[in-house]
């Protein structure tokens, strides 16, 4: 499961993937490891990797927005200023 996520952190480049909210596989993902770092995540409007890589921005219930980071191999999931 994570390793998909790995990639995108590790690979994407925000701009290519600018307009695109993410796939069903990134987003079932990023909203498992939300709920497991006990952050409430219904639904996942939308993934959003950062421009220079490292970390994600996941939209959750429309309002929810957390960013999702790997540090070391392990992934860190913070609320977003």
């Amino acid at each position: 499961m994570n390793k998909t996520l790995l990639l995108l952190l590790s690979f994407t480049c925000g701009t290519a993937l600018a307009a695109d909210t993410g796939s069903a596989t990134i987003k079932a993902q990023s909203q498992s490891l939300i709920r497991q770092a006990g952050h409430p995540c219904n639904l996942v409007n939308g993934v959003y990797p950062a421009a220079f890589g490292g970390s994600v921005t996941v939209v959750c219930d429309d309002d929810l927005r957390y960013v999702i980071k790997n540090k070391g191999g392990n992934f860190v999931v913070e609320e977003a200023e």
